[in-house]
């Protein structure tokens, strides 16, 4: 696959509906640096996935109106959820979205996770993938994000009880993951905090 490429088949989610409780104010329009420029973490991980997705939708709630002014244009489909919801609740919402267009894959990112490199995302869309349900990057051991489903697994966890959330879903029956490991810190730096975002900032 070459850089960049862009699967217009393939249907991008961003989960930004969430409170920022542990931040303190919304984390989104936080300062953020991309490719040497001064931007939002918010526009800096909706950049990260669009160019290698027909579409991207994103779940938005409390702070919505923020997140769409700090998005300053982009092309996105907003998906209103319940704030005090689940991040179940608002990953379902979006993977309804991305069913009704017809996705052949869905990858799902978290919009705190602005720190993800073009190569770890040109591997999880890679060719040799599309078979699986479940693909995700893997550094040290560790999962991280984002990850990619299958319309089939994206269908079933529509209406399965997943006690440990998304990851739950890697434990249903018959269902085929892949992780493929990355050099890539950005897969766990999430945004929860002001240090995290700090020590983020100054990683760059």
């Amino acid at each position: 696959m070459t850089k960049r490429a862009r699967h217009g088949d393939v249907i991008g989610i961003l989960l930004a509906g969430g409170r920022s409780a542990r931040m303190g104010r919304c984390k989104q329009t936080l300062p953020w640096i991309r490719d040497g420029r001064p931007t939002t973490v918010v526009a800096a991980t909706h950049d990260t996935i669009a160019p290698f997705v027909g579409n991207v939708f994103m779940t938005v709630g409390l702070h919505a109106r923020a997140i769409r002014e700090s998005l300053e244009g982009r092309e996105v489909a907003f998906l209103d959820v319940e704030p005090e919801g689940s991040m179940l609740d608002s990953a379902r919402a979006g993977i309804r979205a991305a069913l009704d267009a017809h996705a052949a894959r869905i990858l799902l990112h978290l919009s705190d996770h602005p720190a993800v490199r073009d190569t770890t995302i040109e591997q999880l869309l890679d060719d040799q993938t599309a078979p699986f349900d479940f693909v995700h990057p893997r550094r040290q051991g560790r999962g991280g994000h984002p990850i990619v489903l299958s319309p089939a697994l994206a269908r079933r966890i529509l209406d399965q009880p997943l006690a440990d959330g998304l990851r739950s879903a890697r434990e249903l029956p018959d269902v085929s993951v892949h992780a493929i490991e990355v050099d890539d810190p950005g897969i766990h730096l999430d945004l929860d905090t002001p240090g995290s975002w700090g020590k983020g900032l100054s990683s760059i």
